[in-house]
């Protein structure tokens, strides 16, 4: 019988898609409700925060996260689409979270929920976008070989 390890090893390509998939529908939705909720509305937050430019803010925000999100769950472009994220998930926390701190005491998150979904875009930084992506089949990630691991030697 072979150690679930190893049967789980062979998955290891899902961990990309699932990532990419699960913060894609997280920033698109976001997005989303921004766009829906009036671009005037949330260029007015924004300058209440004194970010300068807040309507080109605003619409440049809306776009990287809408357009942003859906090209993370098709693979593409992975890599560069992380990175106005992050940017903007840091400007989330320090503009707006800091002071709360990662959990509110009333239970509230904090700024715990931008923190899970910067380590979700640095991990698809640093690993890529995985064989499960358009990135891969359109050979902008190298190979669309499996995701590369080390033998464990105990399996072998």
């Amino acid at each position: 019988m072979k150690p679930l390890s190893s049967s789980i090893g062979r998955m290891a390509d899902l961990g990309p898609l699932l990532m990419r998939v699960g913060l894609g529908a997280a920033f698109v939705t976001h997005g989303w409700l921004k766009f829906n909720g009036g671009v005037d509305n949330f260029a007015g937050f924004l300058d209440s925060l004194g970010v300068p430019l807040p309507h080109l803010v605003a619409w440049l925000q809306i776009m990287a996260e809408g357009v942003g999100g859906l090209l993370l769950i098709a693979g593409l472009f992975t890599r560069f689409v992380t990175l106005p994220l992050i940017a903007i998930l840091v400007g989330a926390i320090v503009l707006v979270k800091s002071d709360l701190g990662f959990v509110v005491a009333d239970g509230s998150p904090g700024f715990s929920y931008e923190t899970v979904l910067a380590a979700g875009l640095l991990g698809l930084l640093f690993m890529g976008p995985g064989r499960y992506s358009l990135d891969a089949v359109l050979g902008l990630e190298g190979s669309s070989k499996a995701v590369s691991r080390t033998p464990d030697p105990a399996v072998a």
